[in-house]
């Protein structure tokens, strides 16, 4: 060891001591920096696949919301179209058996009949046949 001594100061053994020690501690913490990065990661990809999944389902039921206005609404046009139908061949027939003078008020008949389109009409125009509680927005009267 005298030779060493000789050839090599100590305060650059303990030098390369240190450097060697600094260059451990450094790794290690390398290390434990790395799989605290990756837990962050972890974490952040999992909230990110929940926030996902919740996504989804807030998608999905907005699917099953929208499916059942539009059955509301076949269910609802279909209906009208047959009660206008009705009413459309109702006011055909009084006009065809009982033809109205020119200076001559319409009868009881036609009232009810014209009361009947005028409801049927309202009613559509209202969303009648909707069903309840369906996230359908209402119309805000901009297409005049």
């Amino acid at each position: 060891m005298k030779i060493f001594n000789w050839l090599v100061p100590a305060w650059l053994q303990w030098g390369a001591v240190v450097a060697m020690a600094a260059s451990i501690g450094w790794t290690a913490q390398g290390w434990r920096q790395n799989a605290e990065i990756a837990d962050l990661k972890r974490e952040a990809a999992d909230k990110r696949a929940d926030d996902s999944i919740a996504t989804l389902k807030d998608l999905t039921a907005a699917a099953k919301n929208v499916a059942t206005a539009a059955n509301g609404y076949v269910t609802a046009r279909s209906d009208l179209t047959a009660a206008m139908t009705a009413i459309t061949e109702d006011l055909q027939n009084v006009q065809k058996n009982m033809p109205l003078p020119a200076d001559c008020r319409p009868d009881a008949g036609r009232l009810r009949s014209l009361q009947s389109a005028v409801d049927a009409a309202n009613r559509a125009a209202a969303g009648v046949g909707q069903q309840p509680g369906s996230a359908m927005p209402a119309n805000s009267g901009a297409a005049r």
